[in-house]
């Protein structure tokens, strides 16, 4: 793990707390509706780096069979408790599952995860995805790798970048880029890039 990596977990076991507050009742209703259209009822989802837990809990209301991790291990004792699962602590590059999962979600997750990376990361994700399976993911807009004072380090995400890092992965497809406001009340103008990415339905019988 890298030093800005290991900076970026550190702040999350420290202010687990005060960011779950902050982020627990977001109103995710836009981002749920375009994601779940993907998602066949009672499918198996995956929240990726699931922070406090509250859309996989969202999701777990909803019907559908959830799993979670997160890198964070305050951050996966807290959405154990709220999604009533055991959420395993687990990083995106050391993350391995088989295809089990009908969608995955990444919602402001994977934007912690260097650029270099990021080839790794997807391809763990979309090895774990059913073929025709779906991904959500969500960056911050912009260019390049950023640190900030809290000792946080963000990958920001143009959708021009997204399609060149996807080139290394070629499973996965990009279906829909949206530029979204943030839905967070004390930083409205930040702008976010928000995808749908599928998983190639003929990818295993190449």
């Amino acid at each position: 793990m890298s030093n800005t990596q290991e900076t970026t977990q550190a702040y999350y076991e420290e202010n687990a707390e005060s960011f779950i507050a902050r982020t627990l009742h977001l109103d995710m209703t836009e981002h749920y509706q375009r994601f779940l259209s993907k998602v066949p009822a009672g499918g198996r989802v995956l929240d990726a780096g699931c922070g406090s837990g509250r859309d996989a809990h969202a999701f777990k209301q909803m019907g559908f069979e959830v799993d979670a991790f997160d890198a964070s291990s305050e951050m996966a004792k807290s959405a154990s408790k709220l999604i009533g699962i055991e959420v395993q602590q687990n990083t995106f590059q050391a993350f391995n599952s088989p295809p089990i999962y009908d969608a995955i979600w990444a919602y402001a997750s994977l934007l912690h995860v260097p650029y270099a990376e990021l080839p790794l990361t997807l391809t763990n994700l979309s090895n774990a995805l059913k073929d025709g399976g779906t991904l959500f993911a969500s960056f911050k807009l912009g260019d390049g790798e950023i640190s900030r004072d809290d000792g946080r380090r963000f990958s920001m995400m143009t959708e021009a970048r997204f399609k060149v890092i996807l080139e290394d992965v070629p499973s996965l497809e990009l279906q829909d880029a949206r530029i979204t406001l943030s839905n967070k009340p004390y930083s409205r103008d930040e702008k976010w890039l928000t995808m749908v990415i599928g998983k190639k339905a003929d990818m295993a019988k190449r």
